[in-house]
């Protein structure tokens, strides 16, 4: 997954590294690394780039789905949400649902409503019961279906319903709920 403004890159380890034994990998595996347009431009003059927690939690977010090319990525989806609650505390937060929404909004702020829903998409996947995370999901993708950012409309559309559809509109913070009844609308209307 690369982009003129960010990129998500795919670090290898060996199975026997200090990462692979704390993960308790049996074979070689890569993760997922977010740069900035900054951090980009960098790694592309092929100068170092320092990588931290910070850049593998948004890879892991951002890059949950990427596939690519000779990379195995089950390894990495089957342990983000593991590495992911590692470093909640660094995050200085208490729980998955909480960093998926914070970094997801800082995303949108910094990179826009595509990276941010990607992330929103991931987090989804690694909570499914979350109904904050559909809800932000839900704005990202009528916001990118409004601006066309999308490649398959139709699918955005499917894919808003089913998220609207699987929100418990109690688990909402009740001030949402009026703006939650409105993207039913939206929805509805595309």
């Amino acid at each position: 997954m690369n982009s003129e403004k960010y990129a998500v890159i795919w670090k290898h380890f060996n199975h026997n590294s200090e990462i692979g034994d704390r993960l308790n990998a049996e074979q070689d595996f890569s993760l997922p690394y977010f740069l900035s347009e900054e951090e980009k431009a960098k790694f592309d003059k092929k100068e170092q780039v320092s990588l931290n927690p910070f850049h593998l939690v948004m890879g892991l977010l951002v890059g949950y789905f990427d596939k690519p090319p000779g990379i195995d990525t089950r390894f990495a989806k089957k342990k983000a949400a593991s590495i992911i609650r590692e470093h909640l505390p660094r995050f200085k937060t208490n729980s998955l649902e909480n960093l998926v929404l914070d970094l997801s909004n800082f995303l949108r702020d910094s990179h826009g409503q595509k990276v941010s829903l990607q992330s929103l998409i991931a987090g989804v996947e690694l909570q499914p019961s979350s109904s904050a995370i559909k809800y932000d999901a839900c704005i990202d993708l009528i916001g990118c279906i409004d601006s066309d950012e999308l490649e398959d409309r139709i699918a955005a559309v499917q894919q808003l319903k089913l998220f609207l559809s699987k929100i418990d509109a109690k688990e909402l913070k009740q001030e949402l709920v009026p703006d939650y009844m409105k993207m039913i609308q939206i929805a509805n209307e595309f």
